[in-house]
């Protein structure tokens, strides 16, 4: 489960369960987050921010007619049917999902594309920044390391944190950090294992973006040439947000995490071509639950469908949102080890009449329920 106690306001407009609350919420929803409001009372004032801009997003969107809805809900069907026809000749075990999901489902989809084109209009533009400009705006004299080895060179930084350099890269860093924060310039990519020091934020400063952590491990790939900026998380929780944000200066200076969070399995990219910032998992999830690898075992018999989602979180640390309500009377027997994060999914949700997608590095599962 999502760890919402470190959401600020931005992070609660971005989460897509959080939006279905707003916007279209069910029984459980309102359980949940009720529910949630009362364990963490000092949240309230930020989810009522969350809850009202949402609101005002949606109320100051232009009226769109009835007909022209309809048009769009039964063209996104008939792409939906195609692909799903498409995936069936592929995967015949997995049965399609009743018209009436369909049409459910592209209406959320039209909802949350009207929402994210309102949202990226808000948004300041994430034009590139060079290298050789980033390093301009430095307040420290800097030392730089290159790699030009095929092999990764590893860096030792000076507050103990190292930097694993890939061929071709660059990085600059002061030979004593200020006090308030760690920054650091890279150009190439780069995989960081960092000192935990809360009172002391570490930066990375790469193209357009500046990915901000307190201790943890990530990889940042920004070469000059790419199409697009990456960042990774292996572990931990970092945020990253725009060099150009006018709430940057703020944001480095605090030692809360502010912009977009990513967790463990979380990437953000910045596509070059149109600016934006994209929030999404990793092509390949990883296990994050350490030493309880050697005991955890997906091996499940007649199994409620929220012990088996459960598991996979704690597994992967990736958030599945589903209608608990729904689907109370699916059980799943089955033997999931060996196989992918993707590949379990798929057969689970072949199990049991449901399809999924990855929304804003989240598992959505889309199901009629089980008899």
């Amino acid at each position: 489960m999502k760890d919402y106690q470190f959401f600020g306001v931005d992070d609660f407009l971005e989460d897509a369960a959080f939006r279905q609350w707003v916007f279209s919420p069910l029984l459980t929803d309102n359980e949940f987050w009720n529910r949630w409001l009362a364990e963490h009372p000092e949240k309230e004032a930020i989810v009522s921010q969350a809850r009202q801009q949402l609101l005002e997003i949606k109320g100051t969107l232009q009226p769109l007619s009835e007909n022209y809805i309809d048009q769009k809900v039964m063209q996104i069907v008939q792409q939906a049917q195609m692909l799903n026809d498409s995936a069936e000749q592929s995967l015949p075990v997995i049965r399609r999902l009743n018209p009436t999901w369909y049409y459910m489902a592209a209406s959320v989809a039209l909802l949350l594309g009207i929402f994210w084109v309102y949202r990226a209009q808000q948004k300041p533009e994430l034009a590139p920044v060079a290298y050789t400009q980033l390093i301009k705006t430095a307040k420290q004299p800097l030392h730089e390391v290159a790699n030009t080895d095929n092999s990764p060179k590893t860096v030792m930084l000076p507050d103990g944190s190292t930097v694993v350099l890939y061929k071709n890269s660059r990085i600059s860093y002061p030979k004593q950090f200020a006090t308030i924060t760690r920054e650091v310039y890279l150009t190439g990519q780069g995989f960081f294992q960092v000192q935990k020091k809360p009172d002391q934020p570490f930066l990375v400063y790469a193209s357009g973006l500046v990915t901000k952590v307190l201790g943890t491990s990530f990889f940042v790939k920004a070469y000059e040439q790419d199409k697009d900026v990456l960042v990774t998380v292996r572990t931990g929780k970092v945020s990253v947000f725009a060099h150009t944000d006018k709430q940057a200066a703020m944001q480095k200076a605090v030692p809360e995490l502010g912009g977009i969070i990513l967790t463990p399995n979380q990437q953000a990219t910045l596509v070059r071509a149109d600016k934006r910032l994209v929030r999404s998992l990793v092509a390949e999830p990883q296990r994050v639950d350490g030493p309880q690898k050697l005991t955890t075992s997906f091996v499940f018999k007649q199994t409620p469908i929220a012990n088996v989602f459960a598991a996979l979180e704690r597994a992967y640390g990736v958030h599945i949102v589903f209608d608990e309500e729904l689907m109370a009377n699916c059980t799943l027997t089955a033997r999931l080890d060996d196989e992918s994060l993707y590949k379990k999914l798929e057969w689970i949700c072949a199990g049991t009449e449901s399809s999924y997608e990855e929304i804003d590095g989240q598992i959505i599962i889309t199901g009629k329920g089980c008899q």
